[in-house]
């Protein structure tokens, strides 16, 4: 399992990366979706720069896949040496399981939708992971673009699942994404309950590309609401 506060996901340049650190954010997502507008190839030699930059920052690095064999993610995480793997499709438990027994940390994307939920009809989505040592992402369903379109999820809703399902125990914190930015994510904190976020479009300008000044204010945000990245 994974521990940090505050992800910013879809990060394309090592300058991204240097923004992530000065601001204080202690985790980035590379994207290795080929439809997503963030997509970096896992081996070329822009994605080893990063990575390693990331590494030398002591930032949390999470490679994020949507539907790829796992004999893929398996080469890009011996390759990489990523923190933890971003499961952000239609993967199957045994195919976590696999990637479990390997020795691979795991992020399981839990897609919602965006109208109001009961706690039952969120658990039973979460339902098939809850057995597995896996850390649960909350984000709203983007359809065929698996996440990063900006649609916000009810956080009333959350809140309320969080309050009603029990963790198991040594679970980790779950983590909130889907349409979190620098004027929202105080109040989705407040709202939720969570202590762990997930930005990918909130911090860019224009889409597709990290602004610095925006990474910078959403972790401000964070920490003002209390969620410090502390490494």
């Amino acid at each position: 399992m994974i521990d940090f506060q505050i992800k910013i996901c879809g990060v394309r340049s090592e300058a991204d990366v240097h923004a992530c650190e000065s601001a204080g954010a202690d985790c980035v997502g590379l994207n290795f979706y080929p439809q997503s507008i963030r997509y970096l190839a896992p081996h070329s030699a822009i994605t080893k720069s990063i990575n390693e930059a990331a590494k030398d920052a002591k930032i949390a690095r999470v490679g994020l896949f949507v539907n790829e064999p796992v004999a893929a993610i398996r080469r890009a995480q011996d390759a990489l040496q990523l923190d933890a793997v971003q499961l952000h499709g239609d993967e199957t438990p045994a195919a976590a399981r696999q990637l479990i027994d390997a020795g691979v940390a795991i992020i399981r994307a839990i897609r919602l939708p965006t109208m109001p939920q009961s706690s039952e009809q969120i658990q039973n989505t979460i339902l098939p992971w809850v057995d597995l040592p896996v850390t649960l992402l909350l984000d709203a369903d983007a359809g065929v673009k698996f996440g990063g379109g900006g649609k916000q999820l009810d956080w009333p809703s959350i809140a309320a699942w969080n309050r009603d399902s029990p963790r198991l125990p040594g679970q980790p914190d779950w983590i909130l994404a889907g349409g979190l930015h620098c004027d929202n994510v105080a109040d989705a904190i407040r709202t939720s309950g969570t202590k762990r976020v997930d930005v990918a479009s909130g911090v860019e300008s224009p889409k597709g590309t990290k602004s610095a000044e925006l990474i910078q204010k959403f972790v401000a945000e964070c920490r003002q609401r209390g969620v410090d990245a502390e490494r």
